[in-house]
């Protein structure tokens, strides 16, 4: 009985160091799990793509403002909210996708930028998770169909429901991205009422920054970027600064490999590398089943700080990326917005700035010209 009972024993204990061996093997693999598991396992041309959205049908907008009796108008992109490996592109269709428009983008992502505006964000076949784990042109391909929709429907947007107003474009993760490229292809008669662009948990090298919209530098400034990719202190955090894919010059996508990232503080709104206290934290959001707008906001939550390009801040990561692993956690939009109350802010305040300034008086055409009898010299921000 007694060598029974060791034998029993030995092979018990055999079989539980296999069991701990192999989840620690899967652990410190799931990164590649998770990269199996979203990849499409087809290339990005074979079989038939999403049906294309139609912007002029309101049912191809998640949301619509019809009375629009609103000052402004924001243009928002939503971030990666399709988690499946079924296509390269997400069917506007998709259940999961409406439900978390509703149940997370709407209350945490959305509701900063409605005080005051009319919202417009359109659906699209936003790019699935693997598209962007990989920089093959399948990848590629899926990223330019998702941006190609959000320019159609912006331009919708601007020719039939913007009336002329002033307006925002806002964009989280992989809206961002878009929304990047879209205030960088506006025309000349848009730009003049641009009042900001909102670009967050988005790696844009700094160097993509153009001179002509610049990062904002101070809380009023308008014709500006607002730019941000947060992180934690015990983050991997190498992977926005050297993976990220951006756009490069002459079209489609390049790895940042290390430039240095555009970083607007949220809390101090500078570029100037000047830390942000959590006491000047107006608000983080968390999502609640228990209030009323679907989520509940505390003040000081967390303090800001930009360094190499990243926000860092105190906000801790949802236990689920410790199982999914930090690609995942790349693309997958918090439960907590940590600057929910401050972009609530500053979103009005800019708004009111741009107001301000458009009041001015218009100078008059000779205004600052020398009397012609003295013959001078020739003198010489959608």
């Amino acid at each position: 009985m007694a060598a029974d009972r060791r034998k029993w024993l030995f092979f018990g204990g055999l079989a539980l160091g296999l069991i701990a061996a192999a989840a620690a093997l899967a652990f410190g693999a799931r990164d590649n799990l998770i990269r199996y598991t979203l990849n499409p396992g087809r290339s990005f041309g074979e079989g038939p793509q999403a049906t294309a959205p139609d912007y002029a049908k309101p049912s191809s907008w998640a949301a619509l403002s019809a009375k629009a009796d609103k000052p402004i108008d924001v243009f928002f992109i939503y971030p990666t909210i399709y988690f499946s490996g079924e296509h390269w592109n997400a069917p506007v269709s998709n259940d999961a996708v409406r439900e978390r428009l509703t149940g997370v983008v709407g209350p945490l992502y959305v509701a900063p930028f409605e005080k005051g505006a009319n919202i417009f964000m359109p659906l699209y076949r936003q790019a699935a998770p693997y598209s962007f784990m990989t920089a093959a042109e399948d990848g590629r391909g899926a990223r330019e169909l998702a941006y190609a929709d959000v320019k159609a429907a912006f331009e919708a947007f601007l020719a039939t429901h913007n009336k002329g107003r002033p307006f925002v474009v806002a964009g989280y993760g992989q809206g961002a991205l878009y929304g990047f490229r879209l205030i960088a292809e506006l025309k000349p008669q848009d730009r003049t009422r641009f009042i900001a662009g909102y670009l967050l948990e988005v790696a844009i090298p700094a160097e993509l920054v153009s001179t002509a919209t610049p990062l904002c530098n101070n809380p009023d400034q308008t014709g500006c970027l607002v730019i941000w990719h947060s992180t934690t202190q015990h983050a991997r955090s190498d992977m926005p600064r050297q993976n990220a894919l951006v756009w490069k010059d002459g079209g489609g996508f390049e790895p940042t490999r290390g430039r240095d990232l555009a970083c607007v503080n949220p809390l101090t709104w500078t570029v100037d590398g000047r830390a942000g206290t959590s006491d000047m934290n107006l608000g983080a959001a968390e999502l609640s089943d228990f209030a009323t707008s679907g989520v509940t906001t505390t003040r000081a939550v967390t303090a800001a700080d930009c360094w190499n390009g990243l926000l860092f801040t105190d906000v801790t990561p949802s236990p689920i990326f410790l199982w999914t692993g930090p690609r995942y956690r790349e693309l997958f939009p918090s439960t907590v917005n940590p600057f929910f109350a401050d972009i609530k802010e500053n979103v009005t305040r800019r708004a009111d700035s741009f107001a301000a300034q458009a009041s001015l008086p218009t100078p008059p055409e000779n205004a600052g010209l020398l009397p012609e009898t003295q013959n001078p010299s020739v003198v010489n921000s959608q």
